[in-house]
């Protein structure tokens, strides 16, 4: 079914304007973006912005951007590391990544601030042992995933839940993961879904690199089986589907059913990094400059059985898997870390290396905003 799939797949109609509008620049990397009504919260490795005006402006990890007029917004505070994840829920901008401090205030690793007033929580304090790279807020419990080895003194590796009033570790939630790091967490069909580069999960190699687990108990879900055996940076949960990127020589997009089947797949010659369903489309993101037949990759992720079209670090496919003609033509080595859409769906903002779009010719520095 798959090999007569990509035989018929073309380039479909296009999805939208394939250049970002005018919106504030930064000077490194954005790992990671999340929206809160019309602001788009940034976290990497930058330390300064470029606002639409051409000024410029300290901003030390961590920003905001107005998504309609493209403007920097006075969030400002001083971290001491990088962010890798940005979410919104609670009424609070969750964030983690490698930082120690927040306002001069000891933190290790993740921190939140309030929605409406934009101050830091000095209260709530998980204090992760080692890296977090993914912080998932889901009613009273905050999921967070990374390669630390316990959180607030209680030994929980790599995934681990925390109480959202207090930081607190949540004892009873006790997953087995073995020999690497979780990327990424999604709440979903009554499951935690859980991402990364770990070997094993809950004891068993098939679960690994992509598998679920129970919300409450950490127990692994073992409906879901998706075999897949190369690092996942991302999953997506959109209806039914379960929507994954594949990082590697060479990338996928792939779309799985709730049971972990394979629906399609769409490769690339590099790694994909992110993915996101807006509308009726599902946006990759990642490091590659093309589409290809199979996801049959050579030793440097070349397309071995052909290539399907030019994709600079951005594609969109439909529902059913068909590449469409969306081809903003980011550049870049890293190229797309993150693409996230608005929930009404209105836009779309990427955040990555890149500097330009449209081979070179239209600048825009490592966080663009699609309408």
């Amino acid at each position: 079914m798959l090999g007569a799939l990509f035989v018929s797949q073309v380039p479909a109609g296009a999805i939208g304007p394939s250049l970002p509008q005018p919106s504030t620049g930064f000077d490194n990397q954005v790992y990671k973006v999340a929206y809160d009504g019309d602001v788009v919260y940034s976290g990497g490795i930058f330390t300064r912005a470029r606002n639409t005006d051409g000024q410029f402006a300290d901003r030390t990890y961590l920003a905001a951007v107005n998504s309609t007029t493209g403007a920097l917004l006075p969030f400002a505070p001083a971290l001491n590391g990088s962010v890798h994840e940005v979410k919104t829920g609670g009424g609070y901008l969750y964030i983690a990544g490698k930082f120690t401090q927040v306002d001069g205030v000891s933190r290790s690793r993740v921190a939140r601030f309030d929605l409406d007033s934009g101050e830091f929580d000095p209260t709530w304090n998980p204090k992760p042992s080692a890296t977090v790279y993914t912080i998932e807020p889901v009613g009273s419990t905050v999921y967070l995933g990374g390669t630390f080895t316990s959180v607030g003194g209680f030994a929980q590796p790599t995934l681990a839940a925390v109480n959202a009033s207090d930081g607190k570790p949540v004892t009873s939630f006790k997953p087995t993961l073995t020999e690497g790091g979780v990327r990424d967490v999604q709440v979903g069909h009554g499951r935690l879904y859980v991402a990364g580069s770990f070997e094993t999960l809950g004891g068993h190699e098939q679960y690994g690199k992509l598998g679920a687990v129970n919300p409450t108990t950490g127990a692994v879900d073992t409906s879901f089986v998706s075999k897949v055996y190369v690092l996942t940076r991302e999953v997506e949960i959109a209806g039914d589907r379960v929507y994954a990127a594949l990082d590697g020589r060479g990338g996928e997009i792939r779309a799985f059913t709730r049971s972990g089947s394979t629906l399609w797949y769409q490769a690339v010659d590099g790694g994909m990094q992110s993915v996101e369903v807006w509308g009726s489309t599902v946006i990759g993101g990642g490091h590659f400059d093309r589409a290809c037949v199979t996801n049959h990759a050579g030793p440097l992720g070349e397309c071995v059985d052909g290539v399907r079209a030019e994709r600079g670090k951005l594609l969109a496919v439909d529902m059913n898997g068909r590449l469409l003609d969306w081809n903003p033509g980011a550049n870049g080595i890293v190229g797309a870390w993150d693409v996230t859409a608005h929930s009404s769906g209105s836009n779309l903002t990427v955040g990555g290396s890149f500097t330009t779009f449209a081979g070179g010719t239209h600048v825009q520095k490592r966080l663009a905003i699609f309408d």
